[in-house]
């Protein structure tokens, strides 16, 4: 390894940790990651933390309440929630996290060349951008469910589809003046390629909006898919996921609310994790804060 890839790649290790640490120094951002572990864990753990196959109906134990054979209860099925909370919580996590990923990459590329090229493909990507925004979400998935049909897989498409605008328009303004300095402009003119200067020269410069934006969506991106479920544009059974219990017991309310609340409670919890990381990464991450708060680090 060459010596100023050496020293790159340790520089990037050393931010991330030094990034890291100032997170879990965060009250909000070591609540954020000690509830995600938590969270990640149970989800990784399922098939051994569950007493019950999440998908077994006992039609005798239907309706029952949280006791010390069902900890959170039965459904109106019989099915003990507490498994099925388990196994939701997986699918949902997964579908939260790999669509904000997806979407983030993908807004990325797109940021980049629309901030490069502000003045060509630039333009043509924003107003492409206005026009999403106005195009209301709901209306696209049931179009796509009706033409396409629903699923997991078309419904994590177009999430990672809909959400890249935000991503783009964030770091477009961005990239626009970071290719004005003078270090891009010496990269251009020793020849180096245009692919080089973005990636190598330009992102590392925006990478701190995308990682929070990222944060922030990764629990939108779990509400969404939750309501998507709730309209039977989402997940479909057998696969379930805490949208998809929500769905199933919002007819029994009155006669089972642990089968609505305690998924309903998982959701939020995911949700309000990811808001207090996007929080904590963001005081991280803005050298203003960085500067006042903790000076003799810098």
């Amino acid at each position: 390894m060459k010596p100023s890839v050496l020293h790159t790649a340790v520089r990037s290790r050393s931010r991330a940790a030094e990034t890291l640490a100032r997170v879990w120094a965060d009250a909000s951002g070591r609540l954020a990651l000690v509830l995600l572990g938590l969270l990640a864990l149970a989800a990784l753990l399922a098939p051994v933390l569950a007493p019950y196959d999440p998908t077994a109906q006992t039609l005798a134990e239907a309706n029952r309440g949280p006791s010390w054979s069902h900890l959170l209860g039965t459904d109106t099925l019989g099915r003990d929630v507490f498994s099925r909370l388990l196994y939701g919580l997986r699918l949902s996590m997964m579908i939260g996290v790999l669509t904000a990923t997806a979407s983030a990459v993908l807004g990325l590329v797109l940021g980049l060349i629309a901030g490069y090229y502000e003045t060509t493909i630039g333009m043509v990507l924003m107003r492409l951008a206005d026009i999403q925004f106005a195009i209301p979400f709901v209306a696209v998935g049931v179009a796509l469910a009706a033409v396409i049909g629903p699923g997991i897989g078309v419904m994590m498409a177009v999430l990672a589809f809909w959400a890249w605008v935000n991503y783009a328009r964030t770091i477009a303004d961005s990239v626009a003046r970071t290719r004005r300095l003078e270090f891009v402009t010496a990269a251009r003119t020793v020849g180096v390629r245009t692919p080089a200067i973005l990636f190598r020269q330009i992102a590392p410069n925006v990478l701190g909006p995308v990682i929070i934006l990222w944060s922030t969506s990764a629990g939108v991106m779990v509400l969404v898919e939750s309501a998507l479920s709730m309209l039977s544009l989402g997940v479909q059974p057998p696969d379930f996921s805490l949208g998809g219990m929500l769905a199933d017991s919002r007819t029994t309310l009155r006669l089972a609310w642990w089968a609505t609340v305690f998924p309903g409670l998982a959701i939020m919890l995911i949700v309000v994790a990811f808001n207090l990381l996007g929080d904590a990464l963001r005081d991280a991450l803005n050298p203003s804060v960085r500067t006042d708060q903790d000076p003799e680090l810098w």
